[in-house]
């Protein structure tokens, strides 16, 4: 059991990386899942619209609590579980999260970091977002002088970067002490 936390902007490649990871865990004879935080606020808000602040905390503070619940029952299950949409730029986040986890596991962290222009790019591709402000997100990553975890170039092939990923995290590379 592990939970591998991956971290990064839009259109960083999270959601790739995580399902090839599940892929290649699986075809190991590994028991893995990928939980996405996104998933878990559009049960509330498909839209990501809300009419107000309170509902907007509301739903996200539920979409959370799921989100932890499911995390803590398929680790209990003897899962690895690979956990993105929250956002641990610094340690305080990661341990305000980690103390939610009520299964004692190794905690990896991996921060993808990609290039402005790549990541601008790839939204590009992907159709662009109303409510992504990607120069937003890039300034708060700049801010940031020391990173817990590791910090990965995600800059090759989907296949290649999460077959790099793999060996990080055989090798105890981004494993969090907390």
């Amino acid at each position: 059991m592990k939970l591998i936390l991956i971290d990064g902007g839009p259109a960083s490649g999270k959601n790739t990386l995580g399902k090839i990871l599940v892929e290649d865990f699986i075809a190991h004879g590994k028991k893995s899942i990928l939980l996405d935080l996104d998933t878990y606020i559009e049960k509330f808000c498909p839209t990501w619209i809300w009419d107000n602040d309170h509902q907007k905390e509301d739903d996200l503070l539920k979409a959370r609590a799921d989100f932890t619940s499911d995390l803590n029952k398929f680790l209990a299950e003897g899962f690895i579980v690979i956990g993105i949409g929250d956002r641990f730029l610094i340690k305080e986040g990661v341990l305000r999260y980690s103390s939610k986890v009520t299964k004692k596991v190794p905690v990896y962290l991996y921060h993808l970091n990609v290039p402005f222009a790549l990541r601008k790019r790839r939204l590009e591709q992907r159709g662009r977002h109303s409510l992504i402000d990607l120069y937003k997100d890039q300034q708060d990553r700049d801010k940031i002088e020391s990173w817990p975890g590791y910090v990965y170039q995600n800059i090759n092939s989907p296949e290649v970067d999460a077959a790099e990923l793999e060996k990080l995290i055989d090798t105890d590379q981004g494993l969090l002490n907390i």
